[in-house]
């Protein structure tokens, strides 16, 4: 159904892959929605090892010895070959994923770095407009952690085709106003599609939401995700997935706590984002 895009015209690591991943694993834990993470970028080894994979794949090479395992070969090499001979469907895609919460949120891990074999990434990049589009079929939200930049025809592709984009942006003035320029030039980037989300956010800056919001004249609070040490410690030790399953993390409710406040800064971005997938319904 729905495709929802992170992105950045950032040239370093700003934090987008931590906010694409705790906003769809947090939102498949609370939501009904059968959601995918779909990830295109190269030898993304952060949402390999955050949820695990990373050791999964190293104890499939020490079991079998063979590098050339099919389990092993990331998902998304599999698909972007049917991609390309027009043969997937939207019933093959999970064979590709990786099952995180049963029919709730799936995985497609980026292209890997394999010792015996080179792989042609370009192909891969370019089918992935295709993916995600067949993808959309099978989901009720496509999370997309897109590649930064505009460099690259495959990510303006994706970029046109998505029903949502989130803009990830630092913490910075000179990074809202520049989006914003951004955003007026570019047809695909309009006002009614796009929303802004500052990643590893502090509240304690005087650059807060509510104060960059009324700067820009946005019209609705830009969001966040800010930065939490015990997400980042989970993601590091690839339970990612079991952070949000944690009862005493899911009965915080004291703002003041920085865990608490965390976790309602991505309610309030799911909440923008479904509010907007039925905005976008009504407009059918």
């Amino acid at each position: 159904m729905t495709i929802v895009t992170f992105w950045n015209n950032n040239t370093g690591k700003i934090g987008q892959t931590h906010s694409a991943l705790a906003i769809a694993a947090h939102m498949a834990v609370e939501h009904n929605y059968k959601i995918l993470l779909m990830s295109t970028k190269y030898n993304d080894q952060v949402t390999m090892k955050a949820f695990g994979f990373d050791q999964i794949t190293k104890t499939v090479n020490l079991l079998t010895n063979n590098k050339n395992t099919m389990d092993l070969e990331s998902g998304i090499e599999g698909m972007s070959k049917l991609a390309l001979s027009n043969r997937l469907t939207a019933d093959m895609v999970p064979n590709y994923t990786r099952m995180i919460f049963k029919k709730r949120l799936e995985v497609l891990a980026g292209p890997q770095d394999r010792e015996d074999e080179k792989i042609d990434y370009k192909k891969i990049y370019d089918s992935c407009k295709t993916i995600a589009n067949i993808a959309r079929q099978y989901y009720d939200i496509v999370f997309v952690d897109l590649n930064n930049g505009l460099d690259e025809e495959a990510t303006k592709a994706i970029l046109k085709i998505s029903n949502i984009v989130i803009v990830n942006v630092e913490q910075k003035p000179s990074e809202f106003t520049e989006m914003v320029k951004l955003r007026s030039d570019l047809d695909f980037l309009n006002q009614k599609n796009t929303m802004f989300l500052i990643n590893r956010y502090d509240r304690s800056s005087k650059y807060s939401t509510k104060n960059v919001t009324r700067d820009l004249m946005e019209k609705k609070e830009i969001l966040s995700v800010p930065y939490n040490h015990l997400f980042a410690e989970a993601m590091q030790e690839g339970t990612a997935a079991e952070f949000f399953l944690n009862p005493k993390i899911r009965k915080l409710d004291d703002t003041e706590d920085r865990t608490a406040f965390f976790i309602s800064e991505l309610k309030r971005a799911e909440e923008a984002i479904i509010y907007k997938m039925q905005e976008l319904q009504m407009r059918i």
